[in-house]
């Protein structure tokens, strides 16, 4: 077997303990000296009693729950600064593509918010219980399982190789936690949408039920945004949280002061093209608190910390503006205050390709306290986020583990989908379509699978009764060329296998805006749980089409043509009785609502301009933005 086809991801210095620096042994030496001034007492029978003549430091208990506390020991990172570059490996060679560094800021690289009231202590969190399937099916372990699967037989990946932070700012570390998410119904503890298709599986999107019998949708108020060089309103994939924050804490929050004693305030949180973060009320549009500014446009979209902890994350997609280059990557700001707590830059020493944009949206892991998120630059991120939360205040003291890989096919590196994550694997896919399932734990590759071509939509995932763990997957007529079909898959993620694959209508496209599927499939629930539903844009016929495949099968139960192309990603939404229906927008600007079970219209709603972003729905209200520089409040009724 070759060079290139030996086991990647293996990281050289996993079971060593990394050595001190001169700062670390310094301060080491202090505390050996300090804890040397004692009393040393002898009691009746010999013992003896150390007593500090110095007080004890006091440590801080966090508000929030962490799962991997304080300790006095280092973690494992690489040896120097040598370690830290892609050439010193031979699983990972070549390159990196050529292009041009972005201009310095003042943003920090780490930051936190001192504390400015009395420290409180958070009640124990409580485990809930995992609704549907057996808890075991959440937790299983994967394996590459199919030659086409498995990264030594495949030839798809070269290699990949992990880096983990080199901290040199003191003795004690903090002991990486494990990662193993749960079930999506539990991933928030807050009522709303709080990242892109609502969870780690992305399988949702709107948070509880709609009106029975539904027959109409109406516009309640407008948002009007601006456009910024060339970008205007909201773009691909472009869904804003909808959150509707516990009364303590609201309380604790920069709100205006009209909106924050308003009861039951559900607070929308848009990223736009206009290179800001805007903050509304979701029941008139009215502000809620000043935009975030960021300066260059988001096309992407954001996500809130589903904790409860008051934590913005937020990539940025587009760097280059009015001719000049800025900064580009993803941010983490304090919902407190807004200021800005941390910056993951795209420019990245270890990163393969020099493009630095951020479109996904990014995941956290309440349990081990950890964000994760993958750039256009080829790098997945873990990031140990070491929260502490205190009343009117919260504060981060990040530390990052990346994951690189090399490709053996030619084609651009990265990532522009939002990662999915099962258990302790996440799940992306490339530029060029090759899906992979990497080990959140060990930052190996496990299997890798090729899709033929380039994926932007998010793979979404859903475990199953018999154990299989379906991903749901869909591709670009791209690298092919501008006539053929994309395709639908359902793998099983637990092995990479394919479960069924199929052809769109024939595409045909003649511009930069290509053809295929852009859009994250939506996995049925309910009355529509037979069912997976695709949105395939530039069809020949048609130029727009939603189709329902049986999740079993791959056999189309139902497609409707919807005249005009969409990327917009379709929604399901159910009534108080378990009745599904199916949102998705187009770019004449109508949203239209179907029913889940037939494809017949029930209601629809113009807006003016492409609708490119993804809905996001509270109850009976969507908001949703368009390129035509607004962001709409629509109701179902």
């Amino acid at each position: 077997m070759n060079e290139r086809a030996k086991k990647s991801g293996t990281h050289p210095n996993r079971d060593r303990r990394r050595r001190p620096n001169r700062r670390q042994r310094t301060r080491r030496a202090i505390n050996i000296a300090a804890a040397s001034l004692c009393l040393v007492i002898v009691l009746d029978g010999g013992a003896l009693l150390a007593i500090s003549l110095l007080p004890k430091p006091a440590r801080v208990t966090p508000q929030v729950e962490v799962a991997a506390p304080l300790q006095d020991m280092y973690r494992p990172t690489p040896q120097s600064a040598e370690d830290a570059r892609p050439s010193d490996t031979p699983e990972v060679t070549g390159n990196p593509e050529a292009s041009d560094t972005p201009e310095a800021s003042d943003a920090p690289e780490a930051a936190t918010v001192a504390p400015t009231a009395t420290l409180e202590t958070a009640p124990e969190a409580q485990e809930k219980p995992m609704s549907g399937l057996e808890k075991s099916v959440y937790l299983q372990t994967a394996s590459a399982g199919f030659a086409y699967s498995d990264p030594l037989q495949n030839n798809l990946i070269a290699g990949t190789k992990s880096y983990a932070d080199d901290r040199s700012d003191g003795i004690f570390m903090t002991d990486e936690a494990e990662i193993h998410m749960g079930a999506s119904t539990e991933y928030t503890q807050l009522e709303g949408v709080t990242t892109f298709r609502g969870s780690n599986y992305r399988d949702g999107g709107a948070y509880g039920e709609i009106p029975e019998n539904p027959t109409s949708m109406s516009v309640v108020w407008k948002k009007g945004i601006r456009g910024l060089d060339e970008w205007t309103g909201v773009g691909w994939t472009g869904q804003c949280s909808l959150v509707r924050w516990p009364a303590d804490l609201r309380a604790q929050m920069n709100i205006n002061d009209e909106k924050r004693n308003v009861d039951g305030l559900v607070e929308v949180l848009y990223a736009t093209l206009d290179g800001h973060i805007y903050f509304l009320d979701m029941a008139d549009g009215e502000p809620t608190r000043d935009p975030i500014n960021v300066k260059a446009p988001i096309k992407g979209s954001l996500a809130v910390d589903p904790r409860g902890v008051p934590l913005l994350y937020c990539g940025q997609g587009i760097y280059d503006v009015n001719g000049k280059r800025l900064e580009c990557g993803t941010r983490i700001w304090s919902l407190i205050d807004q200021k800005l707590l941390y910056f993951i830059n795209g420019s990245d020493p270890v990163a393969l390709r020099g493009w630095f944009a951020f479109d996904c949206s990014p995941l956290v892991d309440g349990a081990s306290d950890t964000m994760i998120t993958c750039g256009e630059n080829g790098v997945l991120y873990k990031v140990a986020l070491n929260t502490r939360q205190y009343t009117g205040s919260v504060s981060i003291d990040p530390t990052v583990t990346r994951y690189v890989y090399k490709q053996v096919r030619d084609g651009k590196l990265g990532t522009e989908n939002s990662l999915a994550i099962y258990n302790n694997y996440a799940y992306f896919a490339t530029n060029i379509g090759i899906i992979q399932c990497v080990d959140l734990n060990t930052m190996e590759l496990v299997w890798c699978f090729d899709a033929k071509d380039d994926i932007d939509a998010s793979i979404v995932i859903e475990p199953e009764e018999d154990g299989v763990v379906g991903l749901y997957a869909t591709n670009e007529l791209d690298k092919r060329g501008h006539d053929g079909t994309c395709q639908m898959f359902k793998l099983n993620a637990l092995t990479g296998e394919l479960l069924w694959v199929r052809d769109s209508d024939p595409i045909h496209q003649n511009d930069d805006n290509g053809g295929g599927s852009f859009a994250t499939p939506a996995v049925g629930k309910h009355d529509l749980e037979d069912l997976v539903f695709f949105h395939v844009c530039r069809t020949k016929e048609t130029r727009g089409m939603v189709y329902a495949l049986n999740k079993d099968t791959g056999e189309t139960v139902w497609s409707r043509s919807l005249k005009y192309y969409g990327w917009s990603s379709p929604t399901c939404l159910y009534t108080p009785a378990g009745k599904g229906y199916v949102l998705v927008g187009s770019s004449n600007g109508v949203l239209h609502l179907l029913d889940g079970l037939t494809g017949n219209e029930v209601a629809n709603v113009e807006l003016r301009g492409n609708i490119e972003g993804t809905p996001a729905v509270f109850d009976d209200m969507i908001v949703v933005g368009t390129r035509s520089n607004a962001i709409y409040g629509v109701k179902i009724s």
